[in-house]
């Protein structure tokens, strides 16, 4: 595992300290292992995964320990998924679309693990899958309805307005795209998540607070997929 130092892609809000750059972590990142047979769960372990995951962030530690287990077991809290909460969602078909792409249903099953630093304001998780090329073709041909890119719900009598928009992503393991969650209130929340395949896994990587951008979940994305790559060779 490694540690990763961005501070600046998040912004002011983190302490600016004397670091290492991203480039020097740099390296192609690509893994020689053969793409597992298709329709089948890689041979990864959790514990390979776990091995796999960053240690810090910008010399940040976790907040907890690394989980792993099955994909489905590990909480919404590790994996940046969104949780499930008592929300009636308007339009209903909507009611899943910013778990879109995490393959909680594709993958629930393979073999997982995942690791949460905390960051100033921001919460960063990163998780690891194993996964077939088949299933990982599929997290990634998972779209957002085009009815869900603005929608609404009501939390304890109260009216949420939630915007999401997705793309693909270039130049971050095989194939990769991402997606942003925006929540709107008194405390506006945006999340950033970036969704990629590698040589028999899934990776993800989210990040969530004020300072949450797409430059930092990429950055972040490139050099976890990067030392994934490498580990799991």
């Amino acid at each position: 595992m490694m540690d990763v130092r961005w501070w600046r892609a998040l912004g002011v809000v983190l302490v600016s300290v004397a670091v290492a750059g991203l480039a020097g972590c740099s390296g192609n990142g690509e893994s020689s292992a053969a793409s597992p047979a298709s329709g089948a769960v890689s041979g990864f372990s959790a514990v390979q995964l776990r091995d796999a995951l960053l240690t810090r962030v910008n010399g940040v530690a976790a907040v907890t320990p690394v989980s792993s287990g099955k994909y489905a077991s590990l909480s919404a809290a590790t994996t940046g998924r969104p949780a499930a909460y008592a929300v009636k969602v308007s339009p209903p078909a909507c009611a899943g679309a910013a778990s879109t792409g995490f393959g909680s249903t594709i993958l629930a099953g393979a073999p997982a693990a995942a690791v949460t630093f905390r960051l100033g304001g921001n919460a960063v998780s990163e998780v690891l899958i194993a996964s077939s090329a088949d299933s990982a073709s599929a997290v990634l041909a998972g779209r957002v309805p085009a009815a869900c890119t603005t929608y609404h719900g009501k939390v304890a009598g109260k009216t949420v307005n939630y915007g999401l928009t997705e793309r693909a992503v270039t130049g971050i393991g095989q194939q990769a795209r991402e997606l942003n969650v925006r929540v709107g209130g008194t405390t506006p929340v945006n999340q950033w998540s970036l969704v990629y395949r590698g040589a028999g896994f899934v990776g993800t990587v989210t990040v969530t607070g004020p300072n949450a951008s797409e430059l930092a979940v990429r950055e972040l994305a490139k050099q976890a997929y990067a030392f994934a790559a490498r580990s799991l060779a």
